[in-house]
């Protein structure tokens, strides 16, 4: 009986115990999920209240649009050489002429040929007029002394021979106008159409080549079709030469319409710009650039046509005129060369919100 009684006095503990254990780990628990509930809660506070990081930047200007090109002579030209032998070259390579310089003569035998046989043709019809004068002048004085019935003869004669008088002058006056011209190609003498230098290539069997250049002096460049717009006959281009960084402000004067021999799948086309001969040389190379109007800022930082000026550290939107390019927005009213803009504004960004300056 003493057993029985121990033994549920042992069987009571152990149940006690077990329900104390079980308590103790519900309450561990509980305190557990309070943990972390309140750890939950109180980040995502923290994520409430937290500013977001913006970005900003200060805009410049709108780099100056380039094109690589030449220095070259506004008129080039390889000069035709008169037909006939050379008889005398009076320039050297590389001399410079003015205007009207004699630059070579040539004789042609067989226009002084010609000459000779047409003088020969002149010579007869002046004597065929000579000789119609006299039949003339010798019916005239028959006319006068004759009769009625021989005057009627006489004077068909005489028309007859004023006739042929006419046509022997004629061809007197076309004969000696063909002789003149044929006279003027038997030796003829070529000169500089306009004032330059001139190269004398020699090399080839027969004529020299004689090529001339002008003194004055252009900008010659391309420019793509997608570059096209950025100029037109008279935008102002400041080209330097690169060898020597002499500068010229000066305005298109040529813009091609028609495009030069495509490469690839971008057409150029020509263009050129006078330049004063006393600051460039000829060949140098050079580029020209172009004030371009506008800014460029990254097409983030333009959300509903608005942009966000940082002004004394703080954000104001503002209206901004442009449009996209790739992945920039050129701007042509709203932000001038200076300002501090927010590129992130995101949604949340308002006016007079305080924006920190990062950069």
């Amino acid at each position: 009986m003493a057993k029985e009684k121990k033994t549920r006095r042992g069987l009571r503990k152990g149940l006690l115990a077990s329900k104390r254990r079980r308590w103790l780990l519900l309450a561990g628990l509980l305190v557990v999920v309070i943990v972390i509930a309140v750890a939950v809660r109180a980040t995502n506070q923290r994520k409430a209240t937290a500013q977001p990081k913006y970005r900003t930047m200060k805009v410049s200007r709108q780099s100056d649009f380039a094109l690589t090109g030449k220095v070259e002579a506004t008129q080039t030209q390889v000069l035709a050489l008169p037909s006939g032998k050379l008889q005398s070259l009076n320039v050297k390579d590389g001399d410079h002429v003015a205007q009207g310089t004699p630059i070579l003569t040539t004789h042609n035998d067989e226009t002084q040929d010609s000459a000779t046989e047409l003088q020969g043709d002149l010579t007869k019809a002046q004597q065929q007029v000579k000789s119609q004068q006299q039949t003339i002048n010798s019916l005239r004085q028959q006319i006068s002394s004759a009769d009625e019935d021989e005057q009627a003869d006489l004077q068909s004669q005489l028309t007859e021979a004023q006739n042929a008088y006419n046509d022997a002058q004629a061809s007197v006056s076309s004969t000696q106008s063909r002789l003149n011209t044929t006279n003027s190609k038997v030796n003829q003498t070529l000169t500089a159409p306009y004032a330059g230098y001139v190269t004398v290539d020699q090399s080839k069997q027969g004529q020299p080549v004689v090529t001339l250049y002008s003194d004055s002096l252009q900008f010659t460049g391309q420019v793509s079709e997608y570059d096209y717009s950025k100029l037109h006959q008279g935008t102002t281009l400041q080209v330097k030469a690169l060898a020597t960084n002499r500068t010229e402000k000066t305005p298109v004067s040529y813009l091609a319409k028609v495009p030069t021999k495509a490469t690839g799948n971008n057409s150029k086309y020509k263009v050129t710009a006078n330049l004063n001969a006393n600051k460039f040389m000829a060949g140098q190379t050079a580029k020209a650039f172009i004030a371009q109007d506008g800014v460029r800022i990254p097409k983030s930082a333009v959300r509903h046509g608005k942009v966000f000026v940082v002004i004394d550290g703080r954000a104001q939107s503002v209206h901004v005129s442009g449009h996209a390019v790739n992945s920039s927005y050129l701007v042509t009213d709203g932000v001038d060369a200076g300002d501090r803009i927010v590129t992130n504004p995101g949604k949340h960004l308002k006016d007079n919100t305080k924006v920190d300056q990062d950069d």
